[in-house]
């Protein structure tokens, strides 16, 4: 079963996670790229397509997309663009963006011009809460349901649409209840693999991630990891941090990361959608604009104490905010959450990443150090 496990985690990484888009268009079924955790992956699932979430090349080399974007910019937006420039992505049959941020519409703008892809889909994702802003998210997605069955997507029936939501709940179930086992004094996964376990989910068909992980569970219920360290517990907090390595950098020096407060991680699969109210495009509205939310929204306050209930159950000494170089909301956030951490006495460090792994040695001894306070601390 450690094998199967292996295999599971490794299949979300970026040298793996192209097999199940192709294998997918093998089957003669289109395979559309999402480009933000925002976008409603069960519309797209609903109308016999995949949902991919794209990630960027990992190559520092960007020459590329620095031709069309300014140096000082999101890098992995960069990344991103410079996969499609290059071709890597020249088997997805549509893509899927928001307004996440304008990092990422420039850059999809300059993708759409590239024509590397067949189609292009777009969603404006409110700001704010409230009823207006949960109608007019719910219109957008049914204007989303139009451009897939116009692109060769089967129709987005009620029917499918109430399926879809129920496999991807299954998934979020499946992926908790994996992140449950980490409270424990010895955690079933370490920070890295649990983030390999949610990337594969952002990659695989949801009905075979879903029996992967369903059969893996009795095992993980048992098993004891041997990354994590005996040194402090830590919960990881960033945007746009698809690499693992970070995540085994910081465990390298003893510590265990416990949990993450990452988009493409726990805000990813935490909340499920929650199928008895109502019309299936106003729940989904519901779940992807007020479950865990990024720095783009606007209720920063219920986002930090998300982020604080956090460290409390999975019972972490500290955080740690690695903020992308350039993400500008990131940027803006981080100060914010660092205030609100102090003032509920926890320990936390900032510093900056690059969208790839690099400046290793710096970012091991800055945690080597924040390690050896928390363990003085205690």
């Amino acid at each position: 079963m450690e094998e199967r496990l292996k295999a599971l985690i490794q299949g979300g990484l970026a040298a793996n996670r192209a097999k199940w888009a192709l294998d997918w268009k093998a089957q003669g079924k289109p395979v559309v790229g999402v480009l933000c955790s925002h976008v409603p992956e069960e519309v797209i699932y609903a109308a016999g397509m995949l949902p991919w979430r794209v990630l960027g090349t990992r190559d520092e080399n960007v020459a590329s997309a620095l031709v069309y974007r300014e140096a000082r910019s999101c890098m992995c937006c960069t990344h991103v663009l410079e996969s499609v420039l290059r071709g890597d992505l020249d088997f997805l049959d549509g893509a899927v963006a928001t307004n996440r941020d304008q990092d990422l519409v420039r850059m999809y703008d300059v993708w759409q011009i590239t024509g590397h892809t067949p189609f292009y889909g777009f969603l404006h994702v409110p700001y704010s809460d409230g009823r207006l802003a949960e109608e007019y998210f719910s219109r957008e997605m049914r204007k989303l349901a139009g451009v897939l069955e116009a692109h060769g997507g089967a129709p987005v029936t009620p029917e499918s649409l109430c399926h879809a939501i129920d496999v991807h709940n299954r998934m979020r179930t499946l992926l908790r209840a994996a992140y449950e086992l980490r409270k424990r004094d010895e955690p079933a996964l370490s920070g890295a693999e649990a983030l390999g376990l949610a990337l594969a989910a952002t990659a695989m068909p949801k009905d075979l991630f879903n029996s992967e992980l369903e059969a893996l569970l009795p095992y993980l219920e048992q098993r004891k990891t041997p990354v994590t360290g005996s040194g402090p517990r830590l919960l990881v907090s960033s945007e746009l941090m698809d690499d693992p390595s970070y995540l085994e950098v910081i465990e390298g020096t003893g510590a265990a990361v416990v949990m993450d407060d990452l988009d493409i991680a726990s805000r990813y699969f935490w909340e499920p959608v929650k199928t008895d109210e109502g019309d299936a495009y106003d729940a989904l509205a519901r779940r992807y604009l007020y479950g865990p939310a990024g720095p783009r929204m606007w209720w920063w306050h219920r986002m930090a104490d998300q982020v604080v209930d956090w460290v409390r159950d999975f019972r972490a000494d500290g955080v740690v905010l690695m903020t992308q170089i350039y993400c500008r909301p990131s940027e803006m956030w981080t100060p914010f959450l660092m205030s609100r951490l102090k003032e509920a006495g926890i320990p936390a460090i900032s510093t900056v990443r690059e969208y790839t792994l690099t400046n290793v040695g710096q970012l091991r001894t800055r945690m080597e150090a924040f390690v050896e306070t928390l363990a003085g601390v205690s």
